[in-house]
């Protein structure tokens, strides 16, 4: 069956990844597959998923760009979310950015490069399970979040059937207040398919998700559904609906308060170059025409203190063996958003977000013997701090100490 052709070779390719440590672990938030960099440059499309020229001309624009990845705003395998056509619908024109690729239409990429939004038709089959099969995505699959370069998205399920709710007090959008809280990337972009606002005829504005994304920390907030272009601005907040990805063309309705730019003549897709200093959006379509360019640039910080950190388990000169738990202190004039600890100056677990500061350390993986521990503290301006090293004496049954 074309069920097993994805799933299978999937579970396996997973669980190689897995221990060779070249993947996400599905418990862990924010984890990148590329290296930070100063600027990146990406796609937007949006209910695109629909074979025939004019999704194929939008994607020959995209590729055009040489983007380093492409986020979809959903809608991604018309009709009904099924698996005998996600190949047909996606990976015919896309590819080449996804990882891994099983598909029939050529080789795909060394890392994944496109990560999608659930839409609506991806639900048409039940459990969108067409679509968890075909991409292989971190978190919960369903709603997730990556970094790339200076950008951090946010990929939300805005459909009623996600299990864990659509609301601003689901737990899906706890997760996003927590993890926008907790983020220190100098763009915070949220990725979805129903538009909080929208001057489209068709569809229109979608009042359960007008989460109150900007106090929540976001930068803007990207939308499909409608099949438009539009920039709305609410209270100095950008939101974009792009859905013209290659489906169809949908009319205007009533005009949203704050509607800046709108379009629907022709197919295109969004074009994002994002720095340190800025980040600009633009849609173009098909053919080339510019349609709207939209840059916001970086507020320059004046948070010049780094934060203060100590170590507070173990003490300095004590001896330990088996499992221990290392933690630490920290404070800051504005707030910490992170401690990574460090043995022998190599990181020791994950960077640590949440107070409590500590991590778990299995001292018999590490030869017996003295070791020094330390702990690095940063603040949301890039601000840090090491702390006093803790000079501790492993003693290990496995790697005895002569």
């Amino acid at each position: 069956m074309l069920r097993n052709k994805f799933k299978k070779p999937l579970c396996l390719l997973i669980w190689g990844l897995g221990l060779s440590g070249l993947f996400w672990y599905p418990t862990r938030s924010n984890r990148e597959i590329c290296a930070h960099s100063g600027s990146v440059r990406f796609a937007v499309i949006g209910d695109f998923g629909f074979a025939g020229q004019p999704e194929a001309d939008v994607a020959n624009l995209v590729k055009s760009w040489a983007p380093s990845f492409i986020v979809t705003t959903g809608d991604n395998n018309y009709e009904i979310g099924s698996l005998s056509a996600i190949d047909h619908n996606i990976g015919q024109y896309y590819h080449s950015f996804i990882f891994p690729y099983m598909g029939k239409y050529g080789a795909g990429a060394s890392v994944n490069r496109f990560f999608p939004a659930l839409g609506n038709h991806d639900w048409y089959t039940p459990g969108a399970q067409a679509y968890l099969d075909y991409f292989l995505l971190p978190g919960k699959k369903r709603y997730y979040d990556f970094t790339w370069g200076p950008v951090q998205f946010f990929v939300l399920d805005s459909d009623g059937h996600e299990p864990d709710g659509n609301t601003a007090t689901s737990i899906q959008a706890l997760w996003l207040q927590g993890v926008l809280g907790m983020s220190t990337a100098r763009w915070k972009l949220v990725t979805m398919h129903h538009p909080p606002y929208s001057s489209g005829g068709e569809h229109g504005s979608r009042p359960w998700m007008q989460w109150p994304f900007q106090a929540w920390g976001a930068t803007a907030a990207l939308a499909g559904h409608d099949h438009i272009y539009e920039r709305i601005i609410k209270n100095g907040f950008p939101y974009f609906v792009n859905g013209l990805g290659g489906k169809s063309l949908y009319g205007f309705g009533t005009l949203v308060s704050g509607s800046q730019v709108r379009y629907s003549s022709d197919f295109g897709a969004m074009l994002v170059d994002a720095s340190n200093s800025s980040i600009t959006f633009k849609f173009i379509t098909r053919k080339g025409a510019v349609i709207d360019s939209y840059t916001i640039s970086a507020a320059p910080t004046s948070d010049g203190t780094p934060p203060t950190v100590s170590i507070v388990s173990p003490v300095n000169g004590a001896t330990a063996s088996g499992i221990i738990t290392v933690s630490a202190n920290a404070m800051d004039n504005i707030g910490v958003v992170g401690v990574q600890f460090k043995l022998d100056g190599a990181d020791l677990g994950m960077e640590e977000h949440l107070v409590p500061y500590s991590v778990s350390w299995n001292t018999a993986t590490t030869t017996s013997g003295p070791h020094f521990l330390t702990a690095v503290a940063r603040d949301a301006a890039g601000n840090k701090a090491t702390s006093s090293p803790v000079r501790l004496i492993i003693i290990s049954s496995s790697r005895g100490w002569q």
